[in-house]
């Protein structure tokens, strides 16, 4: 699926684990995939928003998470990484 600004979710979180944040991840996404929206984890919390670039290849591996259902039904899988 292309990605575009008009079907794609942003998810950032930050400020540590707090209890149910990954079930409303999971939930959040397999809805929007349904409608099909693409929903794309910002790693590192706001850090990874700030340092993304979107002419780095290397900027979008190490602060964008592509999430899918495939994803965000594998329980062993922590779907963000928190500011730190």
């Amino acid at each position: 699926m292309e990605t575009s600004p008009r079907n794609t979710i942003g998810i950032l979180t930050g400020g540590g684990d707090v209890p149910g944040l990954n079930p409303c991840i999971k939930q959040l996404v397999v809805s929007a995939h349904l409608f099909g929206m693409t929903v794309l984890g910002i790693r590192r919390g706001w850090d990874g928003l700030v340092a993304f670039s979107p002419d780095d290849p290397d900027s979008r591996v190490q602060n964008i998470l592509p999430l899918d259902p495939a994803r965000a039904e594998d329980r062993d899988v922590v779907l963000m990484f928190t500011a730190y």
